[in-house]
């Protein structure tokens, strides 16, 4: 979406599917933090993580334009329905990270901080 802002005048991007992006970083120091306590022992089962709070790929889009300086790009609303896929992809796709923060005490920084630290490392500025 970086370069998409950057190059085109105009995106459609859907609004109609939500989830929550997550920062690898976020998660590789989530993945850190679990083993240097060695609290995983005794927890095994299936934990998600995800960054915290919701938003459409639309949403995320316009952030991502804002946080590193697009102004250019006509970032326009569109449902699913305007891009046939043969795969067909939930509307609601938030992950609950109540077990993985109830059983290790994992802090999940919310998408948008996240993301503004992303975009800071990408443009060299972090």
């Amino acid at each position: 979406m970086l370069n998409l802002t950057a190059t085109k005048p105009q995106l459609k991007v859907v609004v109609d599917q939500v989830g929550t992006p997550t920062y690898a970083f976020d998660l590789a120091k989530a993945i850190v933090e679990i083993l240097s306590q060695r609290k995983y022992v005794g927890n095994t089962g299936i934990y998600h993580y995800s960054n915290e709070g919701v938003c459409s790929w639309y949403d995320f889009t316009k952030m991502i334009a804002e946080y590193s300086g697009q102004k250019s790009c006509d970032i326009q609303p569109c449902h699913s329905s305007e891009f046939p896929s043969p795969v067909t992809r939930p509307l609601y796709s938030v992950l609950d990270k109540s077990k993985i923060k109830n059983t290790f005490g994992v802090q999940i920084p919310y998408w948008t901080d996240s993301l503004k630290i992303c975009i800071n490392h990408l443009k060299g500025l972090e």
